[in-house]
């Protein structure tokens, strides 16, 4: 299983705050910055002394902290006083300027204190996010562990009975328990929403049925699905069903040793989800009896809106369940 890490924090806003030194310097840089475009546009902004300087102010305060935004009122004052403001090249002020020198170094405060309180904020979500993240791997890892143990008892019940319908109902038991603990083994968290890649995992799900059921019989296990992200619930479900469906192939299309393929197919749909197991056996019995994975199969895709049919072919058996999904993110995403 395996966590990506989401983030309240949006991809460009810094994560970490510099050494002082490196802040520092940053904060000369960006005011030294805006000295020169302010120089350099010139008559334009002759008007406006400050203008340019807010930006900077706002973007020391972001990148750094709040020290450094004070620094950078205090620099982009001092800038203003001196290369903007009659008399030029002097510190020597006129009372007319001031008022907008001491607007600007009232609402640089404000902009310097609002920015600092949704950085502190911003990174308290930061943090929550990615403890949540790490709750939900622990959850999964506990899920995925107590599923193993009772899968484990399940196969000592099995062990020690004597009956062999008894040991063939509680193996059936133990291998549906290890579709769901192979989903939580895959089972990723992309923004707090649980997603399985559905052919990696029906990849390995499908090599585990064949090297399970073959035994000494050339039947191979060929799979065929895109990389697909979908809910944890649903890959559980299309895993349950895949696992009844191959290993009824097994049970019933290869008697007598017999070789052969059983292909599995899993592709999007328009609404949803299409699962094709066929193989190339004995065919599809007439009077075959509605067991329990043929109703496990059917209900499971009755509450996804889905239908299972069976059809021979002139090489076999084919099934076909179609589920009514919706995709991770934003509805219907393909990964």
């Amino acid at each position: 299983m395996t966590t990506e890490t989401s983030t309240a924090l949006p991809a460009w806003f810094p994560r970490h705050v510099p050494s002082l030194a490196v802040s520092i310097a940053g904060t000369v840089a960006i005011v030294a910055v805006a000295t020169v475009v302010r120089y350099l546009l010139g008559q334009p902004l002759q008007s406006f002394p400050t203008l340019l300087f807010s930006p900077a102010v706002f973007l020391a305060a972001l990148l750094f902290d709040r020290r450094c935004g004070l620094l950078a009122i205090a620099l982009s004052t001092a800038s203003s006083a001196y290369f903007f403001i009659y008399p030029y090249n002097s510190l020597t002020l006129p009372l007319a300027s001031l008022v907008p020198l001491g607007i600007f170094i009232l609402t640089s405060g404000f902009v310097v204190t609002v920015t600092d309180t949704l950085r502190q904020v911003a990174a308290r979500l930061d943090r929550a996010e990615r403890n949540k993240s790490l709750l939900l791997d622990e959850l999964a890892h506990r899920t995925k562990n107590d599923l193993a143990i009772i899968g484990s008892a399940l196969q000592l019940q099995a062990r020690s009975s004597r009956d062999p319908a008894v040991q063939e109902a509680l193996a059936t038991a133990v291998a549906r328990v290890n579709v769901i603990a192979a989903a939580q083994d895959r089972l990723r968290y992309r923004e707090g929403i649980g997603e399985v890649d559905i052919g990696d995992y029906l990849r390995g799900l499908c090599t585990g049925l064949g090297d399970l059921l073959r035994g000494i019989r050339p039947i191979a296990v060929r799979l065929e699905a895109s990389t697909i992200a979908i809910s944890s619930a649903d890959a559980v479900t299309i895993g349950l069903i895949v696992n009844e469906l191959v290993t009824n192939a097994f049970k019933y299309a290869f008697p007598d040793d017999r070789g052969g393929a059983v292909d599995v197919i899993v592709e999007r749909t328009s609404r949803g989800l299409r699962i094709d197991v066929r193989d190339d056996g004995a065919g599809c019995a007439e009077d075959v009896v509605s067991g329990m994975g043929s109703r496990l199969v059917r209900l499971l895709a009755k509450q996804r809106n889905g239908v299972v049919s069976r059809q021979k072919t002139d090489t076999g058996c084919h099934f076909t369940a179609t589920l009514d999904l919706e995709y991770p993110g934003d509805g219907r995403t393909e990964a």
